[in-house]
């Protein structure tokens, strides 16, 4: 017995040779066979041949691994790297030569896996794609020829005796492999029920018949036949919409499907990403072909509104509506029956007045001319003249003439330029030496007037002419040049007399070649000291010579003594007592005295005559005097001026006929402003008073004959005459000089005053048939507009109230009365129609009311036949706006279903467009109504049927759902990195181990079964992705439905299920994975 052969020591009965020492660690020990030359066992042979068989770089894998065992070993050994690799192929030459069946059947294994990537990435030249079965030989001979060169040339170094073999056996396997493809393909269907994914397709189809998948085949087809580009549906959401939802495995293979990855997810999210698209566009070009998009949508609301309008006008209550209202007659305006009523009134009334004026006028015009023969004694003033009154007249002050000396001017102040000392001026120098004569051209000039203060005027009747002393004096004093020789004998009278003017204009003149500085002229002060003295002394003399002829100066008037004094300073008088004389002498006379001539007057006793003695009616208007107040007092007052001559109260009597009516009419003018002011007492005295003049009248045969004619032809104008009577108020005139004016009352007035019984009644009892159409229509036109209210509709109840309101005016208009219920009733009837969904378009110009009340989202059971109605009333008025109503509310609803969440379109956007536009069955039924209902609705219904049916087939994709299970894989792909990282990751883990385990054998056993781990996964991941692609693909693919029919009606392993699953798995691959058999 052998002791335990870990235990650190090795203990046997047989002798054997010593250890090796330990492999891996100080405390193992082993027997060593590539060192003792002894070959391996059957698992080491597989592991080698599994190595050895992996075409054309198989012989260079094998030489890895023996190095690398050799390094491992020379490092244990302490021992030569070239002897312990000889030592270890030696090993695996034995093991091999051993070992044959399992070297080789590791070698075949080998060189399968080595071959299976060259196929998954070009499946087509090695036979796996889905051709004929001879072309799919041809292909595989060739690729297994190439693969069989290229294996002997590297194991053989380039013999080319051993390449011509390896190509000939490489084309003959590569040709049989297909072939026993195909056999192998059909055991394993016998076995596992059909080609890839046919199983589990087979299995979501349970339950479901052929009817169901021809129904779901039409669904498909119509979807993708959709105007606008078509709506692709998967097989799985058909089978639902077919079914009711009955489909649910089909759906949940179609959601691992889409969610589990690689080409099947990559065919459905492709798929499913396309749809928010297909939708749009399907459901965009559907709503264009029901009608085009508005051009204005705000004119959409009014036009609809206008269409049902119309519409409700149409049935049969709005026909009778109409016809009731039209009875009533045109809408008449205060105004315009107030004008019809006075026009044809005011024409009755002015032909009877017109009667009446024919009829008494020439009676009156003879009373104008009765003869005096009413007599009244009376006393007359007369007057004779008397003593004449004088008064003597005089002035308050003395007045003088044009020709008396100027009063005394007041010293004007020189100015300072004037003032100034300098040479004294032309002026000055001729009044200081006695002034010029007052005659020829200088008395044309103002010169006379020009004074120098203190020297008199330059000008006098005193002074000395020009050319017998002032030329050669002024010539001498320099003030003007000599002659040219030297002479003075030059006329300088033009010139004096213009430098003297301009002097007195102040422009002084100076002698030549002196300035105003040079001289000694006298200052302002000195001016003025000269005046006061020449007045002075002129005061003096004038007081001297009057007492010398016995006049005393102080008793002088002020304006004489100014006079005198002023010709005397100015020097047109030199002695006092003659400027006194001229003076006096021009003073005015005295005015006349007034004479006021006088008369005495004297009553004597006379007798007047005339034609009407107006006393009778002067007694009772003193008599009401006598106790009247206020305005009733001042009525009396101006009634008894009226009865006499002028305005004077105090005058004679008027006693003319004429007279007399006048104030008989002013009083009766008078009356009436009484009675319609309601003061009775003023009219009740103002009557007395007239009755009293009407005596004095009644007198007169003529004016009493007249009387009893006016009397008579008043009768009939007695509706218009009477006091507040309503048709004489409508019809009074103002007068004008010109004649009747305008009517006192406006004419939007008058229909208001006959609304009563009683002024009815006086209207109706003329012949006036066109006031009473007038008041007719205005009495309908009021009680109609108080019953439409604010809108303008009218109401039944309101009618009724306003009738009731108006029954006294209605008793007396029987036909506005029968018209006016014929209405109401007419009125209640439209009320029903107008409850209805046509009604409720009409009433308001809102289109969101037209949506609301056409496509209710909650409708009542049963409304489908009213809103279809309604709609037909629309599009039999306005088709083309009733199209676009439907298009509103349908592209409104889409765009709300179909809106982005998020930034990321909707993928139930489609169903939940077709839930909300008919999601239970009313609204379906409500919805085909109003799209019936349109222009050409069974087509538009049919088109919109279809899209609808499609969309609410989009709702049955299946929901994610939780992504647990998902996000395990991931993850574990994620840990275990790449396929071909994870299977050398379990090939070198397993060659570890088993090298740890039992040395180089351990290693290739170890590597052997983690190859077939990582090949067993791989292949497990592989079949689960193409099985997932060929689901998508069958359940993507319109074209697969037909074969899933027959294969449903196939019995499994016919030779119809054999042909119709060929069929499917061409579709499944699509070319783009190996068909295998």
């Amino acid at each position: 017995m052998a002791g335990p052969r870990f235990s650190g020591t090795l203990v046997e009965d047989d002798a054997a040779p010593a250890p090796a020492g330990p492999r891996f660690s100080g405390a193992l020990v082993e027997d060593d066979a590539p060192a003792a030359g002894l070959p391996g066992d059957a698992t080491a042979a597989i592991g080698r041949g599994l190595v050895d068989g992996v075409p054309v770089v198989g012989p260079y894998l094998l030489g890895g691994l023996n190095r690398v065992a050799a390094g491992v070993r020379a490092l244990k050994n302490d021992s030569r790297y070239s002897d312990e690799l000889k030592a270890v192929e030696d090993f695996g030459q034995r093991t091999a030569t051993e070992h044959p069946y399992a070297s080789g059947a590791g070698e075949i294994l080998g060189g399968v896996l080595g071959t299976a990537p060259l196929v998954a990435a070009a499946p087509a030249a090695f036979g796996a794609s889905g051709a004929a079965l001879p072309a799919r030989m041809i292909a595989s001979a060739g690729s297994g020829a190439a693969l069989g060169v290229a294996d002997a040339a590297v194991r053989s170094d380039g013999d080319a005796d051993a390449i011509k073999f390896a190509a000939g056996l490489g084309a003959g396997l590569g040709a049989a492999g297909p072939a026993a493809g195909r056999l192998a393909g059909k055991v394993v269907s016998v076995v596992t029920g059909g080609g890839r994914g046919q199983g589990v397709v087979r299995e979501a189809l349970e339950g479901l018949d052929e009817k169901d998948l021809e129904a779901a085949q039409h669904l498909i087809r119509q979807a993708r036949d959709l105007p606008g580009g078509g709506v692709p549906l998967s097989l799985d959401e058909a089978l639902n919409a077919a079914t009711g939802g009955r489909a649910v495995r089909a759906s949940q293979l179609a959601r691992v499907v889409a969610n589990s990855g690689g080409d099947g997810g990559r065919v459905m999210n492709e798929f499913y990403a396309a749809r928010p698209a297909a939708i749009d566009n399907v459901g965009r070009e559907a709503f264009e072909r029901l009608a085009p998009m508005p051009e204005a949508p705000s004119t959409l609301g009014p036009q609809i509104q206008e269409a049902a309008r119309a519409g409700m006008a149409q049935t049969p209550e709005g026909v009778a509506f109409s016809a009731a209202r039209s009875a009533t007659g045109p809408r008449v305006t205060p105004e315009q029956a107030g004008q019809t009523i006075q026009g044809e009134l005011s024409g009755i009334r002015g032909g009877l007045e017109a009667t009446r004026k024919t009829a008494s006028d020439p009676l009156y015009e003879a009373a104008r001319n009765a003869p005096e023969r009413a007599g009244i004694e009376r006393m007359i003033t007369v007057e004779r003249p008397g003593e004449p009154i004088v008064t003597p007249q005089a002035y308050s002050r003395p007045q003088f003439t044009d020709a008396a000396p100027r009063p005394l001017e007041a010293f004007v102040r020189p100015d300072a330029e004037a003032a100034a000392a300098g040479p004294e001026s032309l002026a000055r120098f001729i009044a200081r030496n006695g002034g010029i004569r007052l005659d020829g051209d200088v008395a044309a000039t103002d010169l006379h007037r020009f004074n120098i203060p203190g020297q008199g005027n330059v000008a006098r009747p005193t002074g000395k002419g020009i050319d017998d002393f002032w030329r050669e004096r002024l010539i001498e004093e320099g003030y003007f040049r000599p002659d040219a020789d030297g002479g003075m004998a030059r006329d300088i009278s033009s010139e004096l007399l213009r430098k003297l003017q301009n002097e007195q204009r102040g422009f002084p003149s100076y002698p030549l070649g002196t300035t105003r500085g040079a001289g000694g002229a006298p200052t302002a002060g000195q001016l003025a000291d000269d005046y006061s003295q020449a007045v002075s002394l002129a005061n003096s003399r004038l007081r001297e010579d009057l007492g010398k002829v016995g006049i005393d100066a102080s008793t002088l008037h002020p304006d004489v003594r100014d006079r005198v004094i002023g010709s005397l300073v100015r020097g047109q008088h030199a002695d006092p007592l003659d400027a006194f004389e001229a003076v006096v002498g021009a003073m005015r006379e005295p005015p006349a005295p007034l004479v006021k001539s006088t008369t005495i007057q004297e009553q004597i006793p006379d007798v007047r005559f005339g034609q009407v003695n107006p006393q009778p009616g002067i007694a009772s208007i003193d008599g009401l005097l006598q106790t009247a107040k206020g305005d009733v007092r001042s009525g009396l007052q101006a009634a008894r001026r009226n009865l006499f001559e002028g305005s004077n109260p105090d005058g004679a009597v008027d006693m003319t006929v004429a007279g007399n009516l006048r104030a008989r009419e002013r009083l009766d003018q008078d009356v009436r402003s009484a009675i319609e002011i309601g003061d009775g007492t003023k009219a009740r005295d103002l009557t007395i008073a007239r009755q009293g003049i009407d005596r004095g009248l009644k007198d007169v045969p003529e004016v009493a004959a007249a009387d009893e004619v006016f009397a008579r032809h008043s009768v009939p104008l007695e509706p218009y005459t009477r006091p507040n009577a309503p048709l004489g108020r409508a019809t009074d005139r103002f007068e004008t000089p010109a004649g009747d004016g305008p009517f006192r009352m406006p004419a939007e007035q008058v229909p208001g005053t006959f609304t009563g019984a009683t002024a009815a009644r006086d209207l109706l009892a003329q012949p006036a048939p066109l006031s009473r159409e007038a008041l007719e229509r205005y009495v309908t036109t009021q009680i109609m507009d108080r019953a439409a209210g604010a809108e303008g509709n009218l109401s039944a109840e309101a009618m009724r109230t306003a009738m009731r309101k108006h029954a006294d005016v209605l008793d007396q208009l029987p036909g506005v009365r029968d018209r006016l219920s014929n209405l109401v009733l007419a009125r209640e009837g439209l009320a029903r129609v107008e409850a209805s969904p046509l009604g409720q378009l009409a009433r308001s110009p809102d289109v969101g009311n037209a949506v609301r009340t056409l496509f209710n989202p909650n409708p009542a059971p049963g409304s489908h036949a009213e809103v279809a109605s309604a709609m037909q009333a629309l599009a039999a008025n306005r088709p083309q706006q009733s199209r676009e109503l439907s298009r509103t509310y349908l592209e409104t609803v889409f765009n709300e279903a179909t809106q982005q969440t998020k930034g990321l379109a909707s993928q139930y956007g489609g169903a939940g467009f077709a839930s909300a536009i008919r999601g239970n069955a009313q609204q379906r039924h409500n919805l085909e109504a109003v799209m019936r209902a349109l222009p050409e609705g069974e087509i538009r219904w049919s088109a919109l049927d279809k899209l609808l049916t499609t969309l609410e087939a989009t709702g049955y994709r299946p929901n994610k759902g939780s992504d647990t299970a998902f996000n395990a894989a991931i993850q574990e792909r994620l840990k275990n990195g790449t396929p071909v990282a994870a299977a050398i990751s379990d090939a070198v883990t397993g060659a570890v181990a088993g090298g740890t385990a039992a040395g180089p054998f351990g290693a290739a056993a170890g590597g052997l079964v983690g190859v077939r781990r990582a090949a067993a996964n791989a292949l497990g991941d592989r079949s689960r992705d193409m099985n997932n692609a060929a689901i998508a693909r069958i359940f993507t693919d319109p074209q697969a439905v037909p074969d899933l029919r027959a294969l449903a009606k196939s019995a499994p392993g016919s030779k119809n299920a054999e042909l119709f699953t060929h069929r499917l798995l061409t579709l499944a691959n699509g070319g783009a994975a190996p068909l295998r058999q």
